[in-house]
């Protein structure tokens, strides 16, 4: 049987971890685990994480000794799970904001497609339920226009903290640090191209719309992110650009 590694980072989320469904998830699917990271929180998070994983065989938690950012805290979560014996290996959000049931049709389809990549995506285009604020929404359509400039690729979200891909691909996209914090997941897009060419991106991953996005309280996307924005995306582009 085929096993799953999952990484949810953290950062000051303790009263927003929703123990009970991460551990009724695990308890009917028995090819998932869950490796929380605790990116340096300032309150009382790693010790939910320990009492959390101290319930389930199939939880671990690790802590940074500073905040670091997403990008740094999925990357160890990965890193210190690669040499299990897992097939795949993901990440989401820890608010649950994507609920835990689009991780099992993300495995689905990588499993039935055969390929190496798959990342859910909030396209409201396709499904009007979504529970999505308007400044994220707003955020998501510059990134993915600058994303497609970038990358000549045909994306519509790579920002959705919903992902899976194989242990190779993992190998490879989470084997050097990254350039950003919070646009890391345009990073493993470019890895990928560098990696297998343009083309793999179109034959090997595939976009799947999300059938399901709640809100979970206020957005961590401020004034200071959207100035920067354009200053790391292209940071992003000259460095991957050059490769």
């Amino acid at each position: 049987m085929s096993r799953i590694c999952i990484v949810i980072p953290c950062y000051n989320e303790h009263n927003r971890i929703l123990g009970d469904d991460f551990l009724t998830f695990l308890n009917n699917h028995n090819n998932f685990s869950f490796v929380f990271v605790d990116d340096g929180s300032t309150d009382e998070t790693y010790s939910v994480l320990e009492k959390l994983s101290a319930q389930h065989e199939r939880i671990s938690s690790y802590q940074l000794n500073k905040n670091k950012g997403k990008a740094s805290a999925v990357r160890l979560g990965i890193e210190k799970m690669i040499q299990e014996n897992f097939s795949h290996y993901g990440f989401i959000d820890a608010d649950l904001a994507i609920p835990l049931d689009e991780l099992e049709r993300l495995y689905t389809e990588i499993k039935a497609e055969k390929i190496g990549f798959v990342y859910a995506s909030k396209n409201a285009k396709l499904n009007t339920e979504l529970e999505m604020k308007f400044k994220r929404f707003l955020v998501g359509r510059i990134l993915a226009k600058m994303v497609r400039w970038s990358l000549k690729i045909e994306v519509y979200d790579t920002q959705c903290g919903c992902k899976i891909m194989t242990k190779e691909i993992a190998e490879i996209t989470f084997k050097d640090k990254f350039i950003s914090s919070w646009l890391f997941d345009i990073e493993i897009f470019w890895r990928l191209i560098n990696a297998f060419g343009v083309d793999y991106i179109a034959e090997n991953t595939r976009e799947i719309p999300l059938q399901k996005l709640l809100n979970r309280g206020s957005s961590k996307v401020n004034v200071f992110d959207l100035i920067k924005l354009p200053m790391e995306f292209y940071r992003i582009h000259q460095f991957y650009k050059v490769k």
